[in-house]
């Protein structure tokens, strides 16, 4: 596996990570176990470590793609 830091983690977790790598976006853990999503001129989207309910990744994987999306909408600055 190429993520070292998803040992441990739950099957959405992990499924999350797999969706946000296949559009683009770079994964990286915080200090505090969160995993922070980056992608270049998108909003960063932060996600818990240990997701509390069976929505969590859901609700992150709707804000990597509401991100992916406000990015299209919104021209790029010079």
């Amino acid at each position: 596996m190429r993520n070292r830091f998803l040992r441990g983690c739950g099957e959405d977790v992990k499924r999350l990570v797999s969706f946000a790598e296949a559009a683009g976006w770079m994964v990286a853990k915080t200090r505090n176990l969160h995993l922070m999503f980056s992608k270049e001129g998108r909003r960063a989207v932060f996600f818990s470590g240990t997701p509390g309910d069976r929505r969590a990744w859901l609700n992150a994987r709707s804000q990597l793609i509401q991100a992916d999306k406000m990015a299209q909408v919104q021209p790029a600055r010079a």
